[in-house]
């Protein structure tokens, strides 16, 4: 695929980060100059301090040249609306947070992570998700960076589009290879609709792949579930891995 190259020397300036605290307020600003610094020599999301916070906080996702700087959580009580209305503290506050449903699993190796976030009027959580229909602003915002506990990992920005509202989670069985491909058929289906898929990558997508997929509902809009979708290219520890699943459910 394009653009391997300029991400693995991405992950390579990552992969001097060092530890440097940074409590739940400042850590954005850590992630941010994790990716940018040149040597990123004394760069990292701290993790202690974020789960001191709140133990529901796995992960950071940072989405270079918009406003998407925010912690990942997953509700330790596996209620999945929970972080609709609570922030990254667990307060309660109608934006929310960033969240991963209790079907994902917070080490990243499900074929399809899906991160849910609000798109507000006053543009913070998701809302810049939005910004990828345009196919100007898609081409020139090529990647999403995900920091966990164990890992740092680059996914390219392969296709954004607006769906029908409903639960990806629940409309395919991403545990099977069968429903992975279905997915996969969905994003290359309909591309004379508006849209958006990263030239290289109209073709090649597979089961075997990791993907990860940014979903807001554009409620001051459409209506509709915006979806930006990256594929997994670069994962500094090589911690992410799985066995898929080619059986006939049951």
């Amino acid at each position: 695929m394009k653009s391997i190259i300029t991400i693995v020397l991405a992950v390579m300036l990552i992969g001097g980060c060092g530890v440097k605290e940074a409590p739940l307020d400042s850590a954005k600003e850590s992630s941010k100059s994790a990716v940018e610094s040149e040597s990123a020599a004394d760069s990292f999301v701290y993790f202690p301090d974020l789960v001191a916070e709140n133990s529901d906080i796995f992960g950071w996702v940072y989405v270079p040249g918009t406003g998407i700087d925010y912690p990942v959580l997953q509700s330790s009580q596996g209620d999945d609306s929970f972080y609709k209305n609570h922030n990254a503290k667990g307060v309660e506050d109608p934006k929310g947070a960033i969240y991963i449903e209790a079907a994902n699993q917070k080490n990243m190796c499900d074929f399809n992570e899906v991160l849910h976030g609000k798109t507000l009027e006053d543009n913070s959580m998701f809302s810049d998700l939005n910004k990828f229909l345009d196919r100007t602003f898609f081409e020139d915002h090529q990647y999403i960076y995900m920091y966990t506990q164990d890992t740092v990992l680059v996914y390219v920005v392969m296709a954004a589009f607006q769906r029908r509202n409903t639960r990806l989670i629940e409309e395919y069985d991403f545990s099977y290879a069968y429903g992975c491909q279905e997915f996969i058929d969905e994003i290359y289906s309909g591309k004379s609709m508006g849209k958006n898929v990263r030239q290289g990558w109209e073709e090649g997508l597979a089961p075997e792949n990791f993907i990860i997929t940014l979903s807001t509902i554009d409620e001051v809009g459409t209506g509709k579930q915006t979806v930006v979708i990256g594929c997994l290219a670069a994962d500094m520890n090589g911690t992410v891995d799985r066995v898929v699943d080619y059986s006939e459910p049951e």
